[in-house]
């Protein structure tokens, strides 16, 4: 049984579904409920890409912006609100990926590593190891190897956006900045592998 075979279902709104070994792309929803005690934020003005994109928080501020610039389309940053970088991509000639205080510099496929049954992608935050794995309709976040996980964080998909929701134990245990990294990974189409 494929996994993902439910997102590429109904995949008619013109969004392009994931490729390259990523997880696959969302199908265009409505506006998903919020988790209780969450916060959301919001991938939007996209350049074409997830990678050239604002990313809006609580009370609708910019909180990230996502460049890509033209000139030199190997490399992707991740700036916070007061301008300083607190992540990189390069994309050539393979794809690698550096959060500031959080994972050194490292291939994205090995930061974001496809499970040996590919229904999932495990990423490790600080000695940690964290799942992402398709359920419902979003790309759920859990922590790996628990008996009775809880999703900590989800993505979806809605027109023209990207959300990415959190809760409060994700957030005061310093995920924002790894989450927001590996939805834009997840979701942007590039060959991460």
């Amino acid at each position: 049984m494929n996994p993902y075979a439910q997102w590429n279902q109904g995949n008619q709104g013109g969004v392009a579904p994931s490729i390259f070994g990523a997880l696959p792309s969302l199908p265009p929803t409505n506006p998903p409920t919020a988790m209780p005690n969450s916060v959301t934020f919001t991938f939007t003005n996209f350049k074409t890409t997830i990678v050239n994109s604002t990313i809006v928080g609580p009370q609708q501020r910019t909180v990230y912006r996502v460049v890509t610039e033209p000139t030199a389309p190997a490399c992707t940053i991740f700036k916070d609100n007061e301008n300083r970088n607190i992540a990189m991509v390069q994309w050539q000639p393979h794809p690698t990926v550096e959060i500031h205080g959080v994972a050194s510099k490292q291939r994205v496929r090995d930061w974001l590593r496809l499970s040996s049954d590919q229904s999932r992608r495990v990423m490790d935050v600080r000695g940690v190891q964290y799942a992402w794995t398709p359920m419902d309709g979003f790309i759920c976040l859990y922590k790996a190897q628990t008996p009775a996980p809880r999703v900590l964080a989800r993505i979806a998909r809605v027109p023209n956006m990207v959300m990415l929701e959190m809760t409060q134990d994700a957030l005061q245990g310093g995920m924002l900045e790894p989450c927001l990294v590996a939805t834009a990974m997840l979701c942007c189409g590039h060959n991460i592998d």
